[in-house]
């Protein structure tokens, strides 16, 4: 392993933390208040699914597109852009009064972390590669601490000052991130020179298998977006226990990603990943069988741990099936898979739902997790073993 390849003599990974945080927790609101968006400004259910599609489908063409511009050097660019679209996407909900200004909105943050989570992604994964997982564990908590601060902030600021605030505060939070994107540094592993087509990942098999099992998780976020949200406020729950939920959900993510990571490195992502995955789409049938407001609240709380423990075994799987040139490459098209699946499911779901119900909903999610993991199982034989195999690949 090449040594200036470390963590002492690689760049800081701080400000990659702190943008991802800073941009989680902006997503985080605009989840957590779609049922006020319904409730305020009277957009329909069917409307609600179509802006996180629209969120995401943004985010597949940024990430499948300009994923690959990371492996060439220009990682801190990219972060920076990321920032400035989330801080656009955000200021234009806070004054949506339209559909359409709104799906503006969600379309910029797509956007934005389409574009800053590749270079997130290569930078963190290739810093370290003797700290892999905890690296990526790290990434993914303050990823999901995100997701912990920013439901709660919604919350009260909603109280506070109504469903527009907590737009306006996110904003300003991500405007104060603006000094940290800057004083990011570009790694110095090794970097796609001869720019390589994406046709040659696209043949890939284990990396195709890698990003099937990525995808299903997404199936469970694309439902979660477009199902479980409106599905808490149908059942009686006010918004600051949607809020709170959302935060108590986030919460064991946060805390044991790094730990999860660690033991994912050690033991192999595809196994981590491939349990995590299947418990998640166990747990998300379960929503859609048990009746009442706390029973859904308390399933959904059970699945955050097990989310924590494996929540950083998808990237690390995706990382193994290839060289450290082309990580960001392999990241950005896990990430439009990941968002393109998510956007199919949320735009889909948002109409089962509608039309036949909660249940059938959660159950169709769940068999579509089930399947896209079988694939993922066959592709990717051979790859995530233990620690030496993981970090292998990295330094081919």
């Amino acid at each position: 392993m090449a040594s200036s390849n470390t963590l002492k003599s690689g760049p800081s990974l701080l400000p990659y933390y702190l943008i991802v945080f800073g941009m989680a927790a902006g997503l985080a609101s605009v989840v957590t208040l779609l049922a006020e968006f319904r409730n305020n400004l009277g957009f329909s259910e069917f409307s609600i699914g179509a802006s996180v599609a629209g969120g995401l489908g943004a985010g597949f063409i940024a990430a499948l597109t300009l994923g690959p511009q990371a492996d060439r050097g220009r990682a801190p660019l990219m972060l920076r852009s990321g920032l400035l679209l989330g801080l656009a996407g955000l200021i234009v909900m806070a004054v949506a009064t339209d559909f359409w200004l709104f799906m503006l909105g969600r379309v910029l943050m797509g956007l934005a972390f389409g574009v800053a989570q590749p270079a997130t992604r290569r930078t963190v994964i290739v810093a370290d590669p003797q700290n892999l997982g905890r690296n990526v564990g790290r990434l993914g908590a303050f990823d999901v601490a995100g997701f912990v601060v920013g439901p709660a902030a919604a919350a009260a600021l909603n109280a506070i000052g109504g469903f527009r605030a907590p737009f306006w505060f996110m904003a300003v939070f991500l405007a104060l991130l603006i000094p940290t994107a800057w004083r990011a540094q570009s790694d110095t592993a090794a970097k796609d020179v001869t720019r390589q087509p994406l046709s040659d990942l696209l043949k890939n098999r284990q990396l195709l298998g890698a990003c099937s099992v990525v995808s299903a998780y997404f199936v469970f976020i694309g439902a979660f977006e477009s199902v479980w949200i409106l599905d808490m406020d149908n059942r009686g729950a006010s918004q600051w226990q949607i809020g709170v939920t959302v935060t108590c959900i986030a919460l064991p993510i946060a805390v044991l990603a790094p730990w999860g990571g660690g033991l994912a490195q050690r033991y192999g992502p595809r196994k981590w990943a491939l349990a995590m995955i299947t418990t998640c789409s166990i747990f998300n049938a379960l929503f859609g069988l048990v009746p009442g407001l706390v029973a859904l609240i308390l399933l959904t709380i059970g699945c955050g741990f097990a989310e924590g423990i494996g929540f950083p075994s998808g990237t690390m799987l995706v990382s193994s099936s290839v060289p450290q040139s082309r990580q960001a490459a392999a990241q950005g098209l896990a990430s439009a898979i990941e968002v393109g699946t998510a956007a199919i499911a949320a735009l889909g779901l948002a109409a089962v739902y509608a039309s036949a119900g909660h249940t059938a909903a959660y159950l169709t999610a769940s068999a579509t997790m089930l399947v896209l993991l079988t694939v993922g199982w066959k592709l990717t034989a051979g790859i995530g073993g233990p620690q030496e195999k993981v970090s292998q690949s990295s330094t081919e």
